[in-house]
């Protein structure tokens, strides 16, 4: 058996009090995940320094963060990292095809060579003291045979079926590896759950957000989400706090497919199993829809995994579980034509109009109706109807998120019951 790996708790020649982050390289911040983790650490004055790495453009501004745009697989990688002398590296450039066209083998060498290539860097480095690895939980797989929760020490049930997967186990692999000889440094994989929320545009979120959602007739596979500020701060916690190891990170709970779907308002079509891959090719050659062949098994069986280390060990609670991240993404799906895209100029010409017919109606004269209604300002009017509909998409979406939660509460009993923790 392996000696238990050094840490500052059971070796007395580390450090007694482990270091604080003070200067971090995040890599992926050309996705949601990494651009966004920038922008809360640039915040943070305890960190001295924030990069930002990544082969595409930066995904929106940043305030102080140093934006390098560059490839994991060069072997430059590793003056970058002295150079910059970080000591904390946060690897979210972990990623599966999310639109039609992209090259599966591109994606394989970016995650499986690219991180390979980080890790020997960042062991070469004697800056490094903290890694945070963006793994992902399809590294259980899917089939009827799961349990019901899977716990971090669990495997998968049967082969990894898709290339995404299995480059997540890879990725680890090195990342264990990594651990072994840096004994000094803190390794931290965080498998998270798919992520769900207004800001994440992957085909996962596409395919829940399509109007008709193909499904797999006969199946009604438990879902487990994860919101994608929760996802955010998660990352961060792992960069302000000294917690190696592995952890599950997902809302608590898992919830129902279909259940989902009524909560959105979407139209189920159930396939049968042999028609499902066929019609879903097809609608992926018009343009329609893209649903990656990663989820397929995932949406015929579902996942669930325990939650239970990430809040006792790693300190970290998500402020939406499952079932609530649901509510809040399928309430934005529901009324997403009246807060963005051709609708949205709706509201300012209602508005418009409103204030016009406010000047010109006599009866809101405050001439003619101060002497039945003293206390009458038409500039007052004016305001509360300009601030009324000025939030209209906070309104809209308020309204839908309650009519969800009313229209589940006629749900079945045991379908409720389904809505459990591990």
């Amino acid at each position: 058996m392996n000696p238990p790996r050094k840490s500052p708790d059971n070796d007395p020649t580390l450090a007694v009090t482990p270091p604080r982050s003070k200067r971090v390289l995040i890599t992926g911040v050309g996705r949601f995940w990494g651009a966004n983790l920038a922008r809360q650490l640039e915040r943070d004055h305890a960190l001295d320094f924030v990069c930002g790495l990544d082969t595409r453009d930066a995904l929106g501004e940043f305030g102080r963060t140093e934006v390098v745009k560059g490839d994991i697989r060069n072997p430059s990688i590793s003056r970058l990292i002295n150079v910059t002398r970080v000591d904390t590296v946060v690897h979210t450039q972990v990623f599966g095809a999310n639109r039609p066209g992209e090259s599966g083998r591109t994606l394989h060498d970016m995650n499986v060579i690219g991180t390979m290539n980080l890790l020997a860097a960042c062991a070469a480095s004697p800056f490094v003291r903290k890694v945070v690895i963006r793994s992902s939980t399809a590294i259980y797989g899917a089939s009827p045979k799961d349990p019901a929760f899977f716990t971090e020490d669990m495997e998968s049930k049967g082969a990894l079926r898709d290339q995404y997967s299995r480059d997540i186990h890879e990725v680890e692999t090195y990342a264990r590896d990594f651990a072994e000889r840096a004994p000094h440094a803190a390794v931290t994989i965080l498998r998270f759950a798919n992520s769900i929320g207004e800001g994440v545009d992957t085909a996962f979120t596409r395919y829940l957000s399509s109007q008709v959602v193909p499904t797999h007739a006969g199946h009604n596979p438990r879902l487990q989400f994860i919101q994608d500020t929760d996802a955010v701060d998660a990352l961060a916690h792992a960069v302000r706090n000294w917690r190696p190891g592995i952890f599950n990170v997902a809302g608590p709970g898992t919830i129902t497919f279909s259940k989902f779907l009524r909560m959105a308002g979407r139209v189920e079509v159930p396939l049968i199993p042999p028609a499902f891959g066929p019609i879903l090719s097809l609608l992926e050659r018009a343009g329609v829809l893209y649903v990656p062949s990663r989820y397929d098994r995932t949406l015929k069986y579902g996942r669930g995994v325990s939650t239970e280390r990430m809040i006792k060990e790693f300190g970290f609670v998500p402020e939406y579980t499952t079932r609530e991240a649901a509510e809040q993404f399928a309430a934005f799906v529901r009324t997403r034509r009246y807060h963005e895209g051709g609708d949205a100029h709706l509201d300012r010409e209602l508005l418009e109009y409103v204030q016009r017919k406010m000047h010109q109606m006599p009866s809101l004269d405050a001439g003619l109706l101060g002497r039945f209604t003293p206390g009458f300002d038409p500039e007052r009017v004016t305001s509360r109807v300009t601030e009324a509909f000025a939030s209209t998409a906070q309104r809209v979406r308020s309204t839908a998120r309650t009519s969800s939660s009313l229209d589940d509460e006629n749900y079945d009993d045991a379908v409720n019951d389904e809505d459990s923790t591990p």
